[in-house]
């Protein structure tokens, strides 16, 4: 017997598994998603600490703590599923990758700030690029999370999902807006600025930005597809699909802040010294010269 979408909203304690997720959700990978963020979490927090970086880096560590609970809900999905897990599965690991954006923006708004340029436009402002798009976010998060909690409800199912998909099409606009100013400030050698022992700091720092924000981008273009398809269309019902373009990427996008550490090509904590655009590509030996020449 069929259940009406009215009776399967006001469904309590019945074990809806197949019916939210299509499919029976793998433990073994939930538990290594969980795990890998775990990690992330850990170490994130201890290479912000140790190396005194700027303190928007622990944003890194907030968000794969994040999704380490977003894994959590979703492995006791694995054994009984109502629509409060999965809601909030669904708010854990549809907004939590999104913070990453926000440490984009102000590593982006760092390095105009270091390079200390005059400029007449106001999108290439420090406090622009990281607050205008900060607040771009935000609202983007508003809309996804009140679509997700809407969601819930019978009567504002439909409407949820929509506002979900507008939410994630407003990110993938300003995003690409964001990439734009990236690229911009990459591109112009007005921008520079030194740090110790970083003869090549912004340049290493925005590959950093380039790759974190091509994998975002199609982590994005995945979720908009998924929600623009339904919760019963072909991509929702493929597990392999979320592991590979959710899961996956944002654990790639991981990786590479961990490597290409941000706070490595930033000032550390305090410190904000930093030198003409004219003198940032001096290498060592020769700021030693210049300086023995001022001495004499």
């Amino acid at each position: 017997m069929s259940t009406s979408r009215e009776d399967f909203f006001n469904m309590k304690g019945v074990d809806r598994t197949m019916q939210l997720f299509h499919y029976k959700p793998n433990k073994p990978l939930a538990y290594t998603g969980m795990a890998i963020y775990a990690a992330f979490t850990l170490f994130l927090v201890a290479r912000v600490y140790r190396s005194k970086s700027p303190k928007f880096l622990y944003i890194l560590a907030f968000t794969a703590l994040m999704e380490t609970i977003g894994y959590g809900i979703r492995i006791a999905c694995a054994d009984f599923t109502d629509l409060g897990r999965f809601v909030g599965m669904t708010l854990f690991l549809l907004l939590a990758p999104n913070a990453l954006a926000l440490v984009n923006y102000k590593a982006v708004g760092e390095i105009i700030r270091l390079s200390n340029v005059e400029t007449d436009k106001f999108y290439l402002r420090p406090k622009f690029v990281t607050w205008f798009f900060f607040g771009s976010d935000i609202f983007s998060f508003v809309l996804q999370g009140a679509g997700g909690g809407m969601q819930s409800t019978i009567s504002l199912n439909s409407v949820g999902i929509a506002i979900t998909l507008v939410g994630l099409g407003v990110q993938l606009f300003f995003f690409a807006s964001f990439a734009c100013i990236t690229i911009y400030v990459h591109r112009s050698s007005k921008y520079n600025y030194y740090v110790e022992g970083r003869p090549n700091a912004k340049t290493s720092l925005i590959w950093c930005l380039y790759v974190t924000i091509v994998l975002l981008y199609i982590r994005s273009i995945y979720r908009v597809a998924e929600y623009a398809t339904g919760y019963g269309g072909p991509i929702a019902r493929l597990e392999w699909a979320f592991y590979v373009f959710d899961g996956l990427i944002i654990a790639i996008s991981f990786l590479v802040y961990c490597i290409f550490f941000i706070g490595d090509y930033l000032p550390k904590g305090g410190d904000q010294t930093q030198v003409p655009s004219s003198q940032s590509s001096l290498s060592q030996s020769e700021k030693a010269v210049v300086q023995t020449n001022e001495v004499c």
